[in-house]
């Protein structure tokens, strides 16, 4: 057994919040493996690499993750090349009111994005 049973369905229910902006995303794609469990690719601009994969083990890491790459659009559309923690005033306003959609549906992960803006792991 890949994950106790609560594990499981709250991984499934994080990644049902996300899973539009996961489908639109051209850079994630999410796969199940009979032998690894859940699998989030980051993939290369040019979309023919894997960059990074993620074996998820648990939902606040997927909502880490998640809640990160939603953080890093806005940075890469202001063309900033810096952090969460380093954002300007306008820049953390635009992810808080990305961020909002995903937390009016997963509440219990507003500290996880407080972390994500502490730089806390």
């Amino acid at each position: 057994m890949l994950y106790e049973e609560m594990e499981k369905k709250e991984i499934e229910r994080v990644y049902a919040v996300f899973a539009d902006y996961i489908r639109e995303s051209l850079y994630l794609e999410w796969f199940w493996s009979d032998k690894l469990g859940y699998l989030l690719l980051k993939i290369g601009a040019e979309k023919r690499y894997i960059a990074e994969n993620v074996i998820i083990y648990t939902a606040e890491q997927l909502a880490r993750i998640l809640f990160s790459e939603v953080s890093m659009d806005v940075l890469q559309m202001t063309g900033n090349d810096h952090t969460e923690q380093t954002a300007d005033p306008l820049e953390l306003a635009e992810i808080k009111r990305r961020w909002n959609p995903f937390l009016e549906r997963l509440p219990e992960y507003q500290t996880v994005c407080e972390k994500i803006l502490a730089g806390e792991k």
